[in-house]
């Protein structure tokens, strides 16, 4: 009687422990991100040479060093700060008025926002990466260039932390 039971007993014990040993561990989706502007999106897409149905993930993003942008008709870079690595953005001629997603890269080197709709400059204050040796071109934008005017102001202070300033 004793012998029958382990009969049992024994392949079942074996399941047991067997089973879970040998089902597929669970693989972490990467986090997907969403760029709202669509052509900011096709931009970083070409970039990242991705078909437009297939995600983008943040650690793509943050493999991107370079972004070529100009004339695409950009007006909001939200999600742009998903790019910390970005050492050249070329974003000009297109209809950006909010700058406050360049807060966060630190690894600016180049920046060219000519012939935007920029009328305030001071999130590029906050971006402590940019200094001695980097550029930023703000010509032909919405700013006052006046002597005594906050922009200027502004541009004096980048210019102070080493940043050449094209206004």
């Amino acid at each position: 009687m004793l012998r029958k039971r382990w009969r049992y007993l024994l392949p079942l014990a074996l399941i047991i422990v067997l089973v879970p040993a040998c089902a597929a561990q669970p693989t972490e989706e990467p986090e997907t991100v969403v760029i709202t502007d669509y052509n900011l999106e096709a931009a970083i897409r070409a970039a990242l040479d991705k078909t437009p149905d297939e995600p983008i993930s943040a650690e793509e993003l943050a493999g991107l060093t370079e972004l070529k942008a100009n004339y695409a008709n950009i007006a909001d870079l939200s999600g742009i700060e998903h790019c910390p690595n970005l050492s050249k953005l070329d974003l000009a001629y297109n209809q950006l008025v909010d700058l406050s997603p360049l807060a966060s890269l630190d690894n600016l080197e180049r920046l060219n926002l000519d012939r935007n709709q920029v009328s305030d400059i001071a999130p590029l204050l906050g971006n402590s990466g940019l200094g001695e040796g980097d550029q930023v071109d703000l010509k032909n934008n919405n700013l006052d260039l006046s002597e005594n005017s906050e922009d200027m102001a502004d541009i004096r202070q980048l210019e102070g932390r080493g940043v050449k300033v094209y206004h």
